[in-house]
This record gives C-alpha cells, structure tokens and sequence, in this order.
C-alpha cells in the first residue's frame, strides 16, 4: 500500500486528459510579467507577486474584468505562439496526455491583431509543442458571447478555414447572463453543418434553463461546467439519462463564487448519480490550481480511490472530440497506469 506522501507523485505521473481549459486563461505568471514589462502598465505592478494579487477574485464580474484586463499585453503573434508553446509544455510535465483548448481571438482585434494571424500564431505554438512532447491537442474556437450574436455567424465563417487544420470544434464563453445560449442558436446549427464539433458554457453563472436551452436548442454536444444542474431534479436525470458530458471546473467554480464551499460543490453527487463528468483547470494560474492539482483535490478532499480517478480519466477520453481509434490508444495509456500502480 502506498504512503500518503507517495500520493501527489503518482496523481502528477497519471496519464491525464483536459477538455476544458482556456488558453488566454492558462498563461503562466512569469510570461506575463515579461509582457506587462514589455508593453508597460501600472507602475505598481513591480514584481510577480503583485500580478498575482490582481488575480484575487471577489465575484464572476470581477474575474470577467480582470480577464479582459490582462489581454491588453498580448499585442503580437509572436507573444500567442510562445504562451501557447509555455502552456502545452506545462501541460506535458504533468503527464497530460491530449488537451483540448478554448481560445479567444476575437478578444484582441482591438490589439489590432486579425483573427487569422492569431490563430496561425497559435497553431504554430502547438505543433511546435507536440513535436518535441509526449501530448496531442485540439483547439476549441471560442465563439464569445460578449462579442454579441449579431457577428458570430462572421465569427464561425472566419473559423471555418481551420477546421480539421488545428481547431476541432467551436464553444460558447463569456458573460451567460447578458448573453443567453438562445442568442447563438442560428450559428451553431450552422457550426455542426459544418462539421465542428460543439460545447457551450451553460450552468455556471446562470441556472438550468441556460443547460436545456444548449442542450435542445444549440444542440451542444456537451456542458461546459454545468454544475447549476443541481438546482433542478429534472435536469439532473435528463443529464444522467442522456448520458450529456459536463466538462466540470471544481476549483474555478469556488473561487468565482458558483458555489461558497466544497461542501456545496455538485461534482460528487453528479459523479455518484451516475453523470458523465470529468474534471478540468479552466484558467489555472487564475485560480491557483492546475489538472493536477484538481485530481489531488478529489483524491484528498473527496476520497476518491485510484479506480474513481482512473474512472474520470477514461470520461474525459470518451467525450473529447477525438477519432474511436485515438480514444482506444489515449485510453489504453490511462489504463496501462493504473494496472501498473495497483
């Protein structure tokens, strides 16, 4: 039997997989102080840790706020090429096996960057990563509800090209308040036309409704978060019973204020209902924790067993966009692993 000391060891070598992670979100600290020191900002701003101060959220609005504040330092290709190349690196080192990541690039048009030149940035920034690491990834084209649905048909047009040349499918972030998933239905009927795969961000800062109408109406193939599903009983058995992913994000949900405690947190009674969950960083050094961490975070907090952890593993296989014969060999990783700890 091992050593709890053992424990973080083994949940750092365990073969992951990530489908719900934003790339503007997952920059590291350090390649954020080089840009603000680069492009100049407020003078207080001295060192990493009074950046990391900027990151302390009170509410969803405000972590809104401070994200749309820090994208005012990537001004040029090259500085999406290298945080993305920094962001998969850090992904491998934790043994994350495949990723698959939303990103935003219509947030920094007024930059005066082109959607175009930022996603081949991107998309170089990958390749360079898998070709000298052990990890595949999909990027997700945010379609951003902020930007309004009157250009999102623009938005999904101007995806279009990259489809099956870097991104594999396209989602819906942003302020679900003021932008409900109805707003998007139009584009994203087109959006599977096309053949893109789809998620939608539903149930985090609004309730149930927001999940069925992206469930029904959008026709989402699966949930980002979700995790407001626990207020409606009947939402919970259609989830359950139709087998709808939800791509959960534990520790962003607390430190945005979803939920006030781990306690309240829905993660668990999903997973024991039998809901197709997996769990996922969403903006790590935004809130402080990585993939990593959120599996030590069940296994430690939740008491989850190695099978239980293996068990979410496999989800997240299984609903990501990836081929039937790639899930059988990212699968057979995962469960080489296990056999081999137990």
């Amino acid at each position: 039997m091992l050593a709890f000391e053992q424990i973080p060891n083994v949940i750092k070598k365990m073969p992951k997989a990530e489908i719900h992670l934003h790339l503007e979100g997952a920059f590291t600290f350090d390649f954020l102080f080089e840009l603000v020191q680069k492009y100049g900002s407020d003078p207080e701003l001295k060192s990493i840790d009074d950046l990391k101060k900027k990151f302390i959220f009170k509410d969803f609005p405000n972590f809104i706020k401070t994200w749309f504040w820090k994208n005012q330092f990537f001004k040029r290709p090259e500085d999406f090429e290298e945080s993305t190349y920094k962001t998969i690196k850090n992904l491998s080192l934790q043994n994350v096996i495949y990723a698959e990541v939303f990103f935003s690039p219509w947030d920094f048009v007024p930059n005066g960057l082109k959607m175009e030149e930022i996603t081949e940035a991107i998309i170089s920034g990958i390749q360079k990563a898998e070709n000298e690491l052990p990890i595949k990834c999909g990027l997700i084209a945010d379609i951003v509800r902020d930007h309004g649905n009157k250009d999102a048909m623009h938005r999904l047009l101007q995806t279009t090209p990259f489809l099956n040349r870097g991104i594999v499918g396209v989602g819906l972030g942003g302020n679900e308040l003021d932008f409900p998933p109805i707003l998007f239905k139009e584009v994203f009927l087109e959006a599977k036309k096309k053949g893109f795969r789809t998620t939608v961000h539903a149930g985090e800062s609004a309730g149930a409704e927001s999940i069925f109408t992206a469930v029904n109406e959008l026709q989402a193939e699966r949930i980002g978060h979700g995790v407001r599903a626990i207020e409606n009983s009947d939402l919970v058995e259609y989830l359950y019973y139709k087998q709808i992913p939800l791509e959960v994000c534990i520790t962003s949900n607390l430190k945005t204020r979803v939920f006030s405690s781990l306690n309240e947190h829905p993660f668990d009674k999903f997973f024991r209902r039998g809901l197709l969950v997996t769990v996922n960083s969403d903006d790590p050094p935004m809130f402080g924790a990585d993939i990593t961490d959120e599996f030590f975070l069940l296994y430690d907090k939740l008491k989850y067993s190695f099978e239980e952890l293996r068990k979410i593993s496999l989800n997240t296989i299984q609903v990501s966009f990836l081929s039937d014969d790639e899930k059988k060999l990212y699968s057979k990783i995962i469960n080489d692993y296990w056999r081999d700890i137990t």
